[in-house]
């Protein structure tokens, strides 16, 4: 709403201004253009008047000097006059003017008049300084009209921002226990620093917390394996032990077998795989939670992307390059986490099904640019937050099922999956 009226107030201040500024423009070129015969009549019906006046010989000095005065009118039109009669100067105009001086300008024309002993000179302006005044004022004040209001509106917006922004922090003081002044500050500054708390660190916290409930389970185990032992023995000291059949044992048939690969603590030593440099499996879908929760409170979209890559191992040097390239285009690597053995997933914040598909276009063939000599065959499966309130787990799933859509279409290695809004909201409304 406020957008829209900014683009249709900037659009009605940008008429007003062409219209103040053609307004004045056209009504001087229409003044100059008519200057030359208004000119002329001008002076030829002051002339007239003015041989006439002094023609008449019962009429006194006075008189007829009232009379010319009246012949010449607006004295505006001229930039100066001279009338003289048996070579004695009757009429000057202005006052200061020599013999022989005339005013020359490209916006004067200067007319002479000779009647039996009368002579008139006259120069008249084709385009009048009083008439570009009254356009230069007209034109002005419309624009100083239009600006004030511009100002006003300023204004009035910065107060109306300033307000909100001071209704917040009063309501963040609200929030905070009543103390001395000087410890309200260091709650206020504390409470400033958690919400510019980078990222990483929040993700650091999730995993330790996971690491601590891991340890704590282990020691569980450890406390049921010591029990068991101890029941072990217990029953070997009643019913004998296993060691008597030793001989027994080893004559039965033996059977050669590989043990099962166990994946060990150890293998998942800090918050980042050595290999890619991105987040590990088990950690990643506590934080796609975390990441939806945040994009659900502040109503913002979230794409995630499952990009399979088939033919290239994760030590080799050429999928250090992809996963460098990765880093930098989803700008935080712990946005970033390995998946199955040949996938990566990756989230993206404020960003809609339309421009995660095109941005899915583009990792595809920058990838395929790098791993050029191993021709790889690479795979992008798309989904969004969109205006649901989903689960990661519902999210993974969607982006795996667009995967293996992209595997079965041929010419389409980008699918992504676009959830439909109407039954959604159909869904929560009889849910």
């Amino acid at each position: 709403m406020k957008k829209n009226f900014i683009i249709i107030y900037s659009v009605f201040c940008s008429l007003i201004l062409i219209f103040a500024i053609s307004f004045f423009a056209v009504n001087i070129y229409n003044e100059n253009q008519h200057g030359s015969l208004r000119t002329q009549v001008r002076f030829e019906k002051m002339a007239s008047a003015a041989v006439t006046t002094l023609e008449k010989t019962n009429i006194s000095t006075s008189e007829a000097l009232r009379q010319i005065e009246n012949a010449v009118g607006d004295t505006k039109d001229f930039s100066y006059i001279k009338i003289t009669s048996d070579n004695k100067t009757i009429y000057r105009y202005p006052d200061q003017l020599k013999d022989g001086e005339k005013v020359e300008s490209n916006l004067i024309l200067s007319y002479t008049k000779n009647i039996n002993k009368t002579h008139i000179e006259a120069g008249l302006y084709t385009l009048r300084p009083g008439t570009i005044f009254y356009y230069a004022k007209i034109s002005f004040i419309i624009i100083l009209i239009v600006s004030l209001i511009t100002i006003i509106l300023i204004i009035v917006q910065n107060h109306s921002d300033s307000s909100k922004n001071k209704t917040y922090r009063r309501h963040v003081k609200k929030a905070i226990p009543q103390t001395d002044d000087e410890e309200t500050e260091e709650i206020v500054a504390d409470d400033e620093k958690e919400i510019e708390e980078n990222t990483e660190e929040e993700f650091e916290n999730e995993i330790i917390e996971e690491e601590q409930e891991e340890i704590q389970a282990q020691d569980n185990d450890v406390l049921e394996e010591n029990q068991i032992e101890e029941t072990e023995e217990e029953s070997a000291e009643k019913y004998g032990s296993y060691e008597a059949k030793e001989e027994e044992i080893a004559e039965l048939p033996t059977q050669d077998f590989e043990p099962a690969a166990i994946k060990t603590e150890g293998e998942e030593k800090g918050l980042f795989s050595p290999e890619t440099g991105f987040g590990w499996e088990s950690y990643f879908l506590t934080r796609l939670e975390n990441e939806l929760n945040r994009a659900t409170a502040s109503e913002l979209d979230l794409a995630l992307f499952v990009i399979k890559i088939n033919g290239i191992g994760r030590a080799s040097p050429v999928m250090k390059k992809i996963c460098e390239y990765l880093t930098v285009e989803f700008q935080f690597k712990d946005l970033l986490f390995e998946y199955k053995d040949d996938c990566i997933c990756a989230i993206k914040i404020s960003m809609n099904i339309d421009d995660a598909v095109t941005f899915g276009e583009k990792l595809v063939s920058e990838i395929k640019n790098i791993a050029l000599e191993e021709s790889p065959a690479v795979y992008v499966g798309i989904t969004t937050r969109g205006i649901r309130m989903v689960t990661g787990e519902r999210l993974l799933k969607e982006a795996d099922e667009a995967v293996q859509h992209a595997i079965k279409e041929d010419n389409c290695p980008v699918v992504g999956f676009r959830a439909d809004a109407v039954k959604y909201r159909k869904f929560i409304e009889t849910k």
